[in-house]
């Protein structure tokens, strides 16, 4: 009734105003609002129009004067036609939004509109400011990047499906089963938005990463992943060894009483990984510095708000950052045309065939923009997982000393050399680690998909048109196998617990995907498990390391690939068997 009520005063407002704004005196004002208000009272009330002169005073004195009082604030005399005008439409179409809700949420929310062609009622969920919508990519110091997500669910109930909006886009977020369930409609009813979203700004578009025809995206995956078969991460190993002991010399070189941010270290380490094994690169130590500068450049400028809307992206440093890189990969490229293959990431792809059609290789641009994409996606998200696997086996030391007897034990078999089959069959307690960091702090979010036609989806309708965020963060941390009162269970003091992956009642459920599921499952997942398995062991083996804060976890606010700790992990490091 209120809503009513508030527009039917607008709509007095306006007819009192449109009497007084377009006439000379407020006397010839008179005829107009005495033909609105015969319309709006009973027949007869009234007198009629030859009677006005009599009538007038008959009205009630305070209506008279109100409607002028109105009027002329609404529209004041001096104000030009042209700005009446707009007052006018103004108050009109607030009329009008007041009476209709979905008059309203069209205006203040585009885009928020069911398809009518079903009975589905759209996801719950908030809209945010009319126009903006909800940030998504706050975080918070309790939880890190992320946690937009965790707070909106926890006040919906935390269904498996829910809406937010923003900068005129619906977002549906999805997780657990229902998120899988969309994921596997991939090309039939959803699609890549990233194409949309990124195109004309600094990520690579050749990429199966945004290829949105089915028959060219499966041709992608079959020739990058000839570069990544089980087989071809194995011959990696000692390169990955090689990288990690570099880092673990680095940790040592300032003694133990220097504080050592692991959260460099790590990031230092899949830049070298990016550059010695993806790319086959052979730096001098002056150009290490650069690359890894310029990767670093590249990926922070990708969500600048600068790229974002594209506003001069070429003479970005960003850009400019992404053509060092480049340039380094068409230089290697040469190389290896001239030279011949070598045992890199680059030439895998470089060198691959089609099975189905042994003429067909990847284009020299498809080659360079899916090394992009191996270097962006796989170096932030395997250094954001080791940093935080180093805090929670920081903040778990029992759980560090497991991993360490682990390891010397392996060491005792087989020496210092490490091999995939070696990691993977005979270091449970080590796949339990990452496994562990992975499901605390899983991805806040992905590539967004587009649905291509409704969708119905637990009961609700995701319309076409509108975007699909998938919440890998959401589908861990609601998992009831794991679920625990207050979210203690990715909690980094409370949570962390290695030990529920060994055994087959305390797993976590299927759900569980930290690489994603459907036809864009990570390619790249054992090379970056094996990256992972490959530094741990290294450190296990070649350090003891203590915690400068290990009370107040707070994590970075901003909005990143996965949540990371605020200090980037300060640690005092020895040698393994000194005291730290």
């Amino acid at each position: 009734m209120r809503r009513y009520a508030v527009a039917a005063f607008l709509a007095v407002a306006g007819g009192c105003a449109v009497a007084v704004a377009f006439s000379p005196t407020p006397k010839c004002a008179v005829p107009i609002l005495r033909s609105k208000l015969s319309r709006a009272i009973a027949p007869g009330v009234l007198p009629a129009h030859g009677g006005l002169s009599t009538a007038l005073p008959s009205l009630p004195t305070a209506l008279s004067t109100a409607a002028s009082s109105i009027s002329r604030a609404i529209l004041p005399p001096s104000t030009s036609s042209l700005s009446k005008v707009i007052r006018l439409f103004v108050l009109i179409l607030a009329s009008a939004m007041t009476i209709s809700s979905t008059l309203r949420n069209r205006i203040l929310y585009p885009g928020i509109v069911s398809d009518a062609s079903r009975s589905e009622p759209l996801p719950p969920g908030p809209r945010g400011c009319p126009f903006i919508g909800k940030p998504f990519f706050v975080g918070s110091k309790s939880f890190g990047s992320g946690d937009f997500y965790r707070r909106i669910s926890a006040k919906l109930g935390n269904p498996r499906i829910w809406k937010y909006y923003f900068m005129g886009q619906p977002f549906a977020v999805l997780s657990g089963k229902e998120l899988k369930y969309v994921l596997n409609k991939e090309f039939d009813e959803v699609t890549s938005s990233g194409v949309d979203l990124m195109g004309g700004g600094l990520m690579p578009m050749k990429s199966l990463l945004f290829e949105r025809d089915r028959a060219r995206h499966s041709f992608l995956r079959r020739l990058v992943g000839k570069s990544m078969t089980s087989s071809k991460v194995s011959e990696a190993v000692p390169t990955l060894q090689v990288a990690a002991e570099v880092q673990v010399s680095k940790m040592l070189k300032g003694g133990p009483d220097k504080k050592v941010a692991m959260a460099k270290i790590c990031n230092d380490y899949t830049l070298d990984v990016a550059w010695r094994q993806i790319l086959g690169l052979d730096l001098p130590e002056d150009e290490i510095p650069k690359f890894e500068h310029a990767v670093e450049q590249w990926a922070t400028g990708i969500m600048t708000i600068r790229i974002l809307f594209r506003v001069a992206v070429k003479s970005s440093p960003g850009y400019r950052a992404m053509k060092f890189v480049e340039e380094k990969i068409k230089n290697k490229i040469s190389q290896l045309e001239r030279d011949g293959p070598d045992s890199s990431t680059l030439s895998g792809m470089l060198f691959a065939t089609d099975d189905e059609d042994v003429s067909r290789k990847l284009t020299r641009e498809e080659t360079i923009d899916n090394a992009l994409i191996l270097i962006f996606a796989g170096s932030e998200t395997s250094a954001s997982t080791l940093t935080n696997s180093l805090l929670f086996l920081g903040l778990h030391p029992d759980a560090w000393d497991k991993l360490v007897d682990e390891q010397l034990k392996m060491k005792e078999r087989h020496g210092d050399m490490l091999t995939k089959q070696n990691l993977d069959d005979e270091c449970p307690y080590l796949e339990a680690v990452i496994k562990e960091s992975m499901r605390m702090r899983a991805i806040s979010g992905g590539i967004p998909r587009k649905a291509i036609k409704t969708l119905v989806v637990d009961g609700k309708q995701i319309p076409e048109g509108w975007l699909i965020d998938p919440s890998p963060l959401l589908t861990h941390e609601l998992d009831p196998k794991t679920s625990e009162e207050a979210g203690a269970h990715v909690d980094a003091v409370t949570g962390f617990n290695p030990e529920r992956w060994l055994k087959e009642e305390t797993k976590p459920s299927e759900d569980y995907m930290p690489f994603g599921a459907g036809p864009r499952f990570c390619l790249g997942y054992n090379l970056a498990l094996a990256e992972m398995k490959v530094f741990l062991a290294v450190l296990a083996r070649k350090i003891s390391y203590s915690l400068d804060k290990k009370e107040n976890i707070e994590w970075k606010g901003g909005m990143s690939v996965i949540a990371k700790p605020a200090d980037g992990v300060l640690v005092r490091v020895t040698a393994a068997g000194e005291e730290t």
